[in-house]
């Protein structure tokens, strides 16, 4: 018996119905068309039981994801002792730069004198073994050898107060004793640190205490005039970046403002119109794609960093593995032409459509800019966060500490050329490109259409704020990052909806990532 393809049958769900193909006459236009036909137009879209699974999945996985990190950030294991990483003294490293491009500039000025010791916060002292070493070079620096040995006592009886939980390292104990013999000398009058310290005793100092311990080697008075020179031009260098960087943020936050009413005025006016295109169909297959990728890229980032563990990989590499995670994450759009819809039409269906690229970048700047003021009550929600947190939170003196964060932080303080490449090409290219697609162009286009019966404001908000809570969640952030992550997201859904394209949300998201990479590497 033959049945007319405009009826379809009662027992499939018609929510994973495709459009049936136009025939060889139609205009291209025609072809972007839904073929009324061949789909059943309920009241409401509901999910089918495919749909109804890989929603169990995605929340599964971005449950597990969240709790996993927010449970580490609210009942953290501290380690207490063992060698500092690099990002255990990035703080230290900042402030300590900051203390001597202040000093640099009132030279430079001609100021008169200033007593740089109160820029030396006593909150500093705190953290990890070395951290506490390089409080008291800064000590030293600031007022003196004898203000440095005298700090360098209260941590030996402190280190012999938790004697039970702390045991130091053999590069601790030789630093510390490295560190207490520069400044002996340096006591006595005698800067030179050559004649003080051998070479590979000068290189542990370097290396174990970075920027840090260089200044411990090169104290004012050394005459290794040229290399002083050379940590005093970085230090200044670092001010005045930080200082360009907080006049470019006060102009960014006037051009927010601005961008934000302008571009509400002209939303008012109806001189900006939505292009997102409803297309009431296969929305069910769209949320199983988006499983299909938290299932891969996972799955792939969870293996590989058991297996690059076991190889003992550089972090550079690491990253390098974890770019093509990223790309060949994307393998799951072919999930949606397996279940029968063109690869064309899933290219419109995610928004992987541009017809004029150079609009829809330009598009990206003044968006971005407005939704950097949505950004406002998320920073005031994270310092709520951070101050709730910290206020049952109980660590030790010598313990890590606790900080919002994000694991590439690490790397940029580590450093080197091959791994800021990597850095950059996974953080500003991969993450804008992975992401946009699988959030604004996957799992916001089932969103969509999953809410499409309800009024278009309805519809895009329940879309934005869903995708902006999942997106939010399941980044290394965790806790601390979901109230700004959230509002950055709602900002490219917002773009994605006005746009249609997802290459405006790629480009503010490019945007922002290079934004904030570049203050890092400033700054650590």
């Amino acid at each position: 018996m033959t049945t007319n393809p405009s009826e379809p049958d009662s027992d499939q769900d018609p929510n994973d119905l495709v459009p049936l193909p136009t025939s060889q006459t139609s205009s291209d236009d025609n072809e972007n068309d839904l073929v009324e036909a061949s789909i059943v137009k309920p009241s409401s879209f509901p999910l089918s039981k495919t749909g109804i699974a890989a929603w169990l999945l995605v929340t599964s996985i971005t449950f597990l994801m969240f709790t996993l990190v927010a449970y580490s950030q609210l009942f953290p294991e501290q380690e207490i002792g063992g060698d500092a990483t690099s990002g255990e003294l990035m703080t230290m490293q900042m402030q300590g730069k900051l203390i001597v491009g202040q000093e640099q500039l009132a030279a430079f000025a001609d100021a008169p004198k200033t007593d740089f010791s109160q820029s030396l916060p006593e909150q500093l002292n705190t953290g990890s073994y070395e951290q506490r070493l390089s409080y008291a070079i800064l000590k030293g620096e600031l007022e003196g050898p004898q203000a440095a040995t005298e700090q360098l006592l209260k941590l030996d009886k402190k280190v012999l107060k938790n004697k039970d939980v702390l045991t130091l390292t053999e590069d601790q104990n030789k630093l510390r004793e490295l560190i207490g013999e520069l400044n002996e000398q340096y006591s006595q009058g005698i800067f030179d640190s050559n004649d003080i310290l051998p070479l590979a005793d000068r290189q542990l100092v370097e290396s174990r205490l970075g920027w840090i311990g260089r200044l411990a080697i090169l104290p004012k008075e050394s005459p290794l005039t040229a290399k002083r020179q050379t940590l005093e031009s970085e230090a200044l260098t670092m001010l005045i970046l930080i200082f360009i960087i907080a006049v470019a943020g006060l102009g960014i936050g006037v051009a927010s403002l601005i961008s934000l009413i302008v571009l509400g005025i002209r939303f008012k006016k109806r001189k900006m119109l939505p292009n997102f295109e409803v297309r009431f169909y296969n929305h069910n297959i769209y949320i199983e794609t988006f499983a299909l990728w938290m299932i891969l890229f996972f799955g792939s980032s969870l293996g590989s960093s058991f297996f690059l563990t076991t190889l003992e990989l550089a972090p550079a590499n690491s990253l390098f593995v974890q770019l093509l995670i990223f790309f060949g994450s994307l393998v799951c759009l072919a999930w949606p032409v397996f279940r029968g819809i063109p690869f064309s039409q899933v290219r419109k269906d995610i928004g992987w459509t541009c017809s004029n690229p150079v609009k829809e970048i330009l598009s990206a700047i003044p968006t971005y800019l407005a939704t950097l003021s949505l950004l406002l009550p998320g920073f005031l929600a994270m310092f709520i966060l951070i101050a709730l947190v910290s206020s049952f939170q109980q660590s030790h003196e010598f313990g890590s500490p606790i900080t919002p964060g994000h694991p590439i932080q690490e790397l940029i303080a580590e450093g080197g050329t091959k791994m800021i490449l990597m850095i950059f090409l996974t953080a500003c290219v991969a993450a804008p490109i992975v992401e946009e697609t699988v959030f604004r162009g996957i799992l916001y286009r089932h969103l969509r259409d999953l809410k499409s019966f309800s009024a278009r404001w309805m519809s895009v908000l329940f879309a934005a704020a869903i995708n902006a809570i999942i997106f939010a969640a399941i980044h290394p952030q965790g806790i601390y990052g979901i109230p700004v992550l959230a509002m950055l997201a709602i900002g490219f859904s917002l773009a994605r909806e006005w746009r249609g394209s997802l290459v405006s949300s790629m480009a503010m998201h490019a945007i922002h990532n290079t934004l904030v990479t570049c203050i890092s590497l400033v700054i650590l």
